[in-house]
């Protein structure tokens, strides 16, 4: 077997937890009733609010359905599982490693599997990131300061900043003095700014400004070499984390998560 095969084979294992059991109900449970299809649809997947490390363990705690059993998973096996209280909300304890992890997140509720949105990637120092292929990682801290959170790029050039400033106020973004993108940040301050242009390969200026956020750095848009011994490689690089990982696809992407020395104005 080919070692992107391989990958891509592991990612795969990621999205459905790595447990046969995902698509089985909890031992002992009644069987579901049947449920139209526009109610199935309607079932929201599970999604991860925040994540902390406490006493040697990862505490990663989110949202889903009530009573839904929520299963976690790395590339080589199941990381943990709990239940979701009757207003949704789960913590998941798993140990911590001081590397950076991949997970995947799903739930089972009423008979059926629910996949979250992207993979789970917690860093060495505790903080959560949620990876989506083909979009900006959603950085899971603080809105204040205001700041570049997360850098992404996939082989065809493809990129997207990700970051904080006032809710509700327009930013753009320039590169190498170029105007390639610009938007608003959402009612909670986050901005999601897909370039409008490829980037090239290199080190690039990079300025993302609006009201109360003045952002100049440099951005590294080298493409990620070859996955040949897993499906994610993580690296520091000075405060900075550059994660290069292979989506659900196939095809990899590489995304830079910035510490909070990132240039700030």
């Amino acid at each position: 077997m080919r070692p992107k095969q391989r990958s891509i084979e592991i990612l795969a294992i990621l999205a459905c937890c790595a447990l046969s059991a995902c698509n089985q109900a909890p031992a002992g449970a009644p069987a579901p009733a049947a449920k139209g299809n526009a109610e199935v649809d309607y079932q929201a997947p599970p999604q991860v609010t925040s994540v902390r490390i406490v006493a040697g363990q990862v505490e990663i705690f989110g949202a889903s359905t009530a009573g839904a059993v929520v299963r976690l998973a790395r590339p080589d096996g199941p990381a943990g599982q709990s239940t979701a209280n009757a207003s949704g909300r789960w913590v998941i304890n798993t140990p911590a490693s001081g590397q950076a992890q991949l997970y995947g997140v799903s739930e089972v509720t009423a008979g059926r599997t629910l996949q979250s949105s992207g993979y789970l990637l917690v860093t060495p120092g505790g903080l959560g990131v949620v990876l989506r292929a083909g979009a900006g990682a959603l950085v899971l801290s603080q809105p204040e300061p205001a700041r570049v959170t997360a850098f992404d790029i996939d082989r065809q050039g493809g990129a997207v900043v990700s970051g904080f400033g006032p809710p509700g106020t327009r930013i753009s973004i320039r590169a190498d003095g170029d105007k390639l993108g610009e938007g608003r940040t959402d009612a909670g301050g986050r901005f999601v700014l897909a370039l409008t242009g490829p980037v090239n390969p290199g080190r690039h200026s990079l300025k993302v400004f609006g009201e109360a956020i003045d952002v100049a750095m440099t951005i590294d848009a080298s493409r990620a070499s070859a996955l040949t011994t897993g499906s994610y490689r993580a690296t520091m690089v000075g405060p900075h984390l550059r994660v290069d990982w292979m989506t659900p696809g196939g095809g990899e992407q590489t995304t830079w998560v910035y510490g909070q020395e990132t240039p700030v104005k």
